[in-house]
């Protein structure tokens, strides 16, 4: 006979968890400044904030759409100086060997979901100064999004 525990028993999920031990800033920053930065306090706890962790996505090509959803586990933006960066944390219980991939495809869905942003803004707004950004509904001028 099985010997039921309260995990079992309330279907605790690991995944659940680590997420909410890693969205804690204190934690997150020390586990980059440690892996990152050698131990250094080059990120502060108070300078991460959180990120939308979905990035999912409709891709269309030649007619054909397809939707793809893609949440990450933990996502936290700072501004280090005049740089931005964007760290996140994915957590696995087993070796995932195309997890590279995974990451790239997470990291262009990202980027997908930035693009359509602006893409909607520059759509709304339509101030382009020549065909060529007209046509791409995108600015040859880099234009900052606001966090």
């Amino acid at each position: 006979m099985e010997v039921l525990t309260t995990a079992k028993l309330n279907k605790i999920k690991q995944d659940t968890i680590l997420k909410n031990f890693w969205k804690n800033n204190d934690r997150f920053a020390d586990l980059f400044n440690t892996f990152l930065f050698n131990g250094k306090e080059i990120l502060k706890p108070d300078d991460l904030t959180e990120v939308d962790t979905d990035v999912s996505s409709m891709l269309k090509f030649n007619g054909h759409a397809e939707t793809v959803q893609k949440i990450l586990d933990v996502v936290k933006k700072t501004a280090y100086g005049i740089d931005f960066m964007i760290l996140g944390l994915e957590n696995q219980s087993h070796i995932h060997y195309a997890m590279p991939l995974r990451h790239m495809i997470g990291d262009a869905f990202s980027y997908q979901k930035e693009y359509n942003e602006i893409v909607a803004k520059n759509k709304k707004e339509r101030n382009f100064a020549s065909t060529d950004e007209f046509l791409s509904k995108f600015r040859k001028q880099i234009v900052c999004m606001e966090w």
